[in-house]
């Protein structure tokens, strides 16, 4: 994709090549979807779940599975466009960053400078500091719950829900993720730009990347296919209830952008090719912020920058009251993967994981080498702390506080009953390695029924505090 750039008249400023870039008339038609595993779809607990994996600007692997409504039926239409939630906070970031590169908003600058009707405890945080949270500026999601969401009120409706208390902590010194933050970085856009906020970004943004099935809620186009939400059902009602589209009155660019996979495929391509953000713009939202102390948060502006199994990437996942979404991005390899699913509540964790490795699979648990273990006396400890997790030995002294509730609470019985024949084959689990960036996290792997099979182990202070599967 960078002969678009080349195609471009020498010396045009980068934060204009998205305007000269061709918009195509009809995108490139969908791969045919290959059907998730059964298992995959049934651990997200979503009603349906697709994904893709993208390259230079195009869906080149799609997946799906399961159905199109709550009630399961139909199927997962890999056409819709789906609510992405806070992955929508980088979108956000790229509108300010432009506004930046114009000379027309000063990061340093506190937000009391362009809204004129925020809590007086906030005015002096910094745009920086709300893009990397580091504000201290409360949760408004985590005060009002996610039914704010389905809902339409007016900004001064949002700041009430936490504008009585006082900031959580001295702006820069903490980091603290916060939906109001970016709430109140979409009313500045609309301010700086005069513009609604939705429309800038479907002018600015969306429309001259040929993303026209992607919008801000509220803004949908006329012929958009949209997803359907889903919540779980009140009280003791099985099943799950539809729930209405997300309103840009409630949520703004914090978590209200909704798109298709297609649509998603040119965002990828433009954001990280630099057709969106100059050079100088893209560092400042690929680094990570860092405190008064000097300790790094591992958060930019609206994207987490780390590694997975020793590979850099960058990656936000997302949620509104009727949908979860995760996105990850390979720089070192050139790829994107991408999966939406309409449940609230629901895990994309292993759907992702797995899409990453049909992209990267030498990074697969399976292929790595057996090496020696680094620390016998540990690994029999595991065995031990798994069989005093899932099936109740005692003394259960290998647990952390944590995993001794798990160990015992009704709430985790499904999860223990399926995690049982780790337990059962304890004996026969060989360690694989640990992870670099975190040396309490170890790899163990199992032979279940014939099959390998893999536990990622938290082994914090001589105890057991976390485990999770992971097949691949």
């Amino acid at each position: 994709m960078r002969l678009t750039l080349q195609a471009c008249a020498a010396g045009v400023s980068l934060l204009l090549v998205a305007g000269c870039q061709t918009t195509p008339d009809a995108l490139a038609p969908l791969p045919p979807a290959q059907e998730l595993s059964a298992a995959l779809g049934e651990q997200s607990a979503a009603p349906g779940v697709v994904g893709a994996i993208l390259r230079d600007g195009a869906v080149t692997q799609l997946f799906a599975w399961g159905g199109a409504d709550c009630d399961g039926a139909g199927a997962a239409d890999v056409h819709a466009a789906y609510e992405i939630g806070s992955i929508s906070k980088h979108v956000t970031a790229v509108a300010l960053l432009r506004l930046w590169e114009q000379g027309r908003v000063d990061l340093e600058g506190p937000v009391g400078d362009y809204l004129d009707d925020i809590p007086d405890a906030w005015r002096r945080v910094t745009l920086r500091q709300l893009a990397t949270h580091t504000s201290g500026v409360p949760d408004y999601e985590e005060a009002g719950g996610y039914g704010v969401y389905e809902t339409r009120p007016m900004p001064a409706e949002v700041y009430a829900i936490v504008g009585g208390r006082p900031l959580d902590f001295e702006p820069g010194t903490r980091w603290s993720y916060s939906n109001t933050g970016y709430f109140l970085l979409s009313r500045v856009v609309e301010q700086v730009s005069g513009e609604r906020f939705g429309d800038h970004l479907r002018t600015r943004l969306f429309t001259p990347l040929g993303m026209r099935r992607t919008f801000m809620g509220g803004y949908a186009p006329a012929d958009a296919r949209l997803a359907q939400g889903c919540k779980p059902a009140a009280g003791e009602s099985p099943g799950r209830v539809a729930v209405p589209p997300i309103h840009e009155a409630s949520t703004f660019g914090a978590g209200g952008v909704s798109t298709t996979l297609q649509d998603w495929a040119l965002w990828d391509d433009a954001l990280h090719e630099g057709r969106l953000l100059s050079p100088r713009a893209m560092e400042v939202m690929l680094t990570p912020q860092r405190l008064s102390d000097g300790s790094e948060t591992g958060y930019g502006f609206g994207l987490f920058v780390d590694r997975f199994r020793g590979a850099r990437r960058i990656q936000h996942n997302g949620q509104t009251q009727g949908f979860v979404a995760d996105y990850q991005h390979f720089p070192d390899r050139d790829f994107s993967v991408v999966t939406f699913g309409n449940m609230y509540g629901a895990n994309l964790d292993g759907v992702a994981r797995t899409l990453v490795l049909r992209a990267m699979p030498d990074l697969g648990y399976g292929q790595m080498r057996e090496p020696a273990d680094p620390d016998p006396s540990r690994t029999q400890a595991v065995r031990r702390a798994l069989r005093q997790a899932l099936l109740n030995e005692q003394p259960a002294d290998l647990l952390s506080e944590g995993m001794s509730r798990f160990a015992t609470e009704e709430r985790f019985a499904a999860v223990r009953a399926r995690m049982r024949p780790y337990a059962d084959h304890a004996e026969g689990m060989v360690y694989l390695g640990s992870d670099p960036a975190d040396g309490e996290r170890h790899i163990y792997r199992f032979r279940i029924d014939g099959e390998p099979s893999y536990l990622v182990v938290v082994w914090r202070q001589g105890k057991l505090a976390g485990v999770q599967r992971a097949d691949n």
